[in-house]
């Protein structure tokens, strides 16, 4: 036995074991992520999406040892029709990859426009309130749910007070506008961010899967006439 063969002969086995678990560590990482399964909720979609793309070198890694030390004809053919669905599986995942996102890019929208909408309700209100106001009182209490922290309105400084707090409201309408506009726009870029790298990735994953049953194929093919 030459040198070349009795390390093929030590590596082979060893090639196989680790390949088996890492793929068997992989399958657990998918059971994980599927468990609960909540399909028609699109954060979850994408997060699924996003988890099995990141964890693809994993069972890609334990394809290629089990191909490089698997020495049963069967089970290499059934490892490698098994690439074949895993990598149309990864093709799949691009449309409901870019269908989530836009799911959840629109539930966020209209959260974020609640959200936006009821502040500025209240601040509306307020601002009738203050319009309307002709006591201490009055003021006070818009004073207080401006400002919790806020002391007593002076007596002699009313007319003063209101207008500094219209002006306050003002500027917090201006203010609610312009951060709801960052707020909409950094959500927005940071999904497209996301779902840019989960769809080539899943794009990626699926092409590399499929090259391998290729090859593994043509291997299969090449075994049969030599026999």
């Amino acid at each position: 036995m030459t040198k070349a063969n009795s390390n093929e002969w030590w590596f082979a086995p060893l090639f196989r074991v680790v390949g088996y678990a890492l793929l068997a560590l992989s399958l657990f990482d998918v059971i994980d992520i599927f468990v609960p399964a909540l399909f028609t909720n699109p954060a979850w979609e994408f997060q699924m999406v996003r988890s099995l793309v990141e964890r693809v070198p994993v069972p890609l890694l334990g394809a290629v040892l089990v191909f490089s030390g698997e020495k049963s004809l069967k089970i290499f053919k059934v490892l490698s029709w098994a690439c074949l669905l895993v990598g149309v599986l990864f093709f799949l995942l691009v449309p409901l990859g870019i269908s989530a996102s836009l799911r959840l890019n629109n539930q966020s929208a209209q959260e974020l426009n609640t959200r936006v909408t009821q502040q500025a309700t209240q601040l509306q209100q307020l601002q009738g309130v203050l319009n309307t106001a002709t006591t201490p009182a009055q003021i006070q209490s818009v004073l207080t749910r401006l400002n919790p922290q806020a002391g007593t309105v002076p007596t002699q400084n009313v007319a003063q007070l209101k207008t500094q707090l219209l002006a306050k409201i003002v500027e917090g309408q201006n203010k609610l506008k312009a951060q709801a506009a960052t707020s909409r726009t950094n959500a927005e870029r940071l999904l497209l961010k996301n779902t840019v790298k989960s769809v080539l990735g899943a794009l990626v994953s699926g092409t590399i899967f499929t090259i391998l049953w290729r090859q593994t194929t043509k291997a299969l093919k090449a075994n049969r006439q030599r026999a």
